[in-house]
């Protein structure tokens, strides 16, 4: 219980403060969001009424509609300070090798000679404010390309997946996922195995499990080029077993049921971009598993009235383990399309003198983008995991499948359809995955997989 009020607090402070101190923007002409502080702008009316823009094409293209003197200020973000600067008497550079938000390439700065230097190292035209607004006067200088940003549900991965996007420096998302897996039956390699044969070997069949888990997340831009992430699960298990039970040399089946419940491992993540333009993106994923949830959950069974449950039924893995990969995205249109790879790496042995094995993981999915408010993915997964190194000495392994180490790990194979739904101008996003097995093959004897249901709620903070 000294975790779970531990890390809830630090959680609940972490997200209060960020809350407190945050508001979520969007751009008033395009209708994206504000990403980034180099280029946004902002345009006050004389009645005291702001509009936000997330780059300055956005900003004079609104203008080209409006009159000047209808506004007390007009402000552009200076490229170097990141600060505000009044429009009118900035100077801007247009240079492909500064791209942005919308694809004007368009940056500001607060003198002429902040604009040349920059000029020097990265080419373009300096203009000022008038001659700015004049050359939008042609149709190709200001042209925007809305079709291949995505910023609403499109953008995001189905909802299995994880860390699939960075956040802007000062950005903050918060969200609250559920899982539920369900099994039923037993496979040895890939192949189904009855209980009978389960009896050759072991006393106790497993029939049924469920395994539902609750994560509280936030990720928070550090950056524009680094995110960082803390997600707490809470776990619950629950599994229907046949034991076979032999009295006065009569064999009789007896059904039984345990479950575990509680807080499961804290996990904290950071997410560095490599690679960032309007099309393609590319960020490198790293996780680091605190092990706090717990290794030493007991129930009743037939034969013991306070037994150790198997490895499956805990609610943490006790060891420290790392996970390093990445993700790559890109889209064109409406279409949008991202891989991810993650490898993850027990370290040592944990205090039941046991550890999982690696586990390395690829993902790929497509998405389409049905409306601004509505996108569907489709996606295709494989995992390899290697078994159980050790054993928790008051587990008998001839007990049950599950508490045979051997048993555990091997290849499989997902494919999954899910929905994103934007609500309040996307800030509110909603989603959900349905995932069937299409291959598997364990290492020994496991529950062979139904579906995994995935939801999520994501609230998204500029």
């Amino acid at each position: 219980m000294r975790h779970i009020k531990t890390v809830f607090t630090v959680l609940a402070c972490l997200i209060f403060s960020i809350l407190s101190a945050q508001k979520y923007k969007q751009c008033t002409q395009c209708k994206m969001d504000v990403k980034s502080g180099k280029f946004k702008a902002k345009a006050i009316e004389n009645n005291s009424e702001v509009h936000h823009f997330d780059a300055i094409e956005c900003l004079v293209n609104y203008l080209k509609t409006k009159k000047e003197s209808d506004f007390d200020q007009l402000l552009v973000t200076d490229y170097n300070t990141e600060k505000y600067i009044e429009a009118t008497t900035a100077y801007y550079l247009k240079s492909k090798s500064i791209p942005s938000p919308m694809g004007a390439n368009l940056s500001a700065y607060s003198t002429e000679k902040e604009a040349k230097t920059m000029q020097m190292e990265k080419d373009g035209v300096v203009m000022d404010w008038n001659t700015l607004k004049e050359r939008f006067v042609s149709s190709n200088f200001g042209a925007v390309d809305h079709s291949h940003h995505h910023h609403g549900p499109s953008a995001y991965a189905p909802s299995g997946i994880m860390g699939d996007h960075l956040h802007p420096k000062g950005g903050l998302m918060v969200s609250v996922r559920y899982m539920n897996m369900a099994m039923t039956g037993n496979r040895e390699g890939s192949s189904g195995i009855s209980d009978e044969n389960i009896y050759q070997r072991f006393m106790v069949a497993p029939q049924e499990m469920t395994m539902q888990m609750y994560m509280l997340g936030a990720m928070y831009g550090i950056s524009d080029n680094l995110t960082v992430m803390l997600m707490q699960n809470i776990v619950k298990n629950d599994m229907d077993l046949t034991a076979r039970m032999v009295m006065n040399n009569m064999s009789m089946l007896r059904n039984f049921s345990t479950a575990s419940s509680g807080i499961g491992d804290l996990k904290l993540g950071l997410l560095y971009g490599l690679v960032s333009n309007e099309k393609l993106s590319f960020h490198i994923n790293s996780k680091f598993n605190i092990p706090i949830g717990d290794i030493e959950n007991r129930d009743a069974t037939p034969m013991m009235p306070n037994a150790k449950l198997p490895y499956a039924m805990q609610l943490g893995t006790g060891t420290f383990d790392i996970t390093l990969g990445g993700t790559l995205k890109g889209n064109a249109g409406d279409f949008s399309w991202g891989v991810q790879q993650l490898n993850t790496f027990r370290t040592g042995m944990n205090s039941e003198d046991y550890r999982f094995g690696n586990l390395y993981e690829l993902n790929s999915w497509v998405g389409y983008g049905i409306s601004n408010a509505v996108g569907i993915s489709a996606r295709l997964s494989g995992s390899t995991e290697g078994e159980i190194k050790g054993m928790d000495p008051e587990l008998n392994p001839m007990m049950v499948t599950t508490a045979e180490p051997s048993n555990y790990g091997g290849e499989r194979v997902w494919g999954g359809a899910g929905i994103n739904i934007g609500l309040i101008k996307s800030t509110l996003v909603l989603g959900a995955e349905i995932s069937f097995p299409l291959y598997q093959n364990f290492n020994g004897i496991f529950m062979d997989s139904d579906y995994t249901l995935s939801t999520c709620i994501k609230y998204t903070i500029l």
